[in-house]
């Protein structure tokens, strides 16, 4: 059993770190999806087109997407006047009362979404943080796996804004 275990989660590492090797960036279209917001108003990814998007996969239960919350609020506070918006899918996918009082307790102005198990499939999402960067058109500029640095972050958000 123990064996199985182990095995079991090195093949759940392996596999969240497998990204489509052959695709150029910028060549996948981002799925669209419909999803609410924490207050009930209803988001379309495809309505943000001409902008530049940070889609962030993330729950309250993760260590590594609760650190990342103040870089990302620095994020969307720096460039959400400047054509970049911040959407934020929840994976917690029950307890939205938790997500709320997390929300506030961060004090968290960026738009955060309540995830469904359909997006998360569409997104591939196998492990949380998962951080996808799209262009103005739509496509997906850049995708991280894990917790990501903020100073690349910017970085791309910066040369996809020009």
């Amino acid at each position: 059993m123990k064996s199985f275990v182990i095995l079991s989660i090195v093949v759940m590492a392996l596999a969240a770190g497998c990204v489509d090797k052959g695709a150029q960036p910028g060549a996948l279209v981002a799925p669209d999806f419909t999803l609410q917001d924490m207050s009930g108003k209803i988001v379309k990814l495809s309505d943000q087109k001409g902008k530049v998007v940070l889609l962030e996969f993330w729950a309250t239960w993760c260590p590594p997407c609760r650190a990342a919350v103040p870089g990302l609020e620095q994020l969307h506070k720096a460039y959400k006047d400047k054509g970049f918006v911040l959407l934020a899918v929840s994976m917690d996918l029950d307890d939205w009362d938790e997500v709320r009082s997390f929300i506030k307790e961060k004090g968290i102005t960026y738009t955060v979404l309540k995830g469904t198990d359909v997006v998360g499939e569409q997104y591939r999402v196998r492990s949380i943080p998962m951080t996808l960067v799209l262009n103005k058109e739509g496509r997906i500029a850049k995708r991280y796996l894990g917790m990501g640095n903020d100073e690349d972050l910017e970085k791309d958000i910066k040369a996809l804004l020009q």
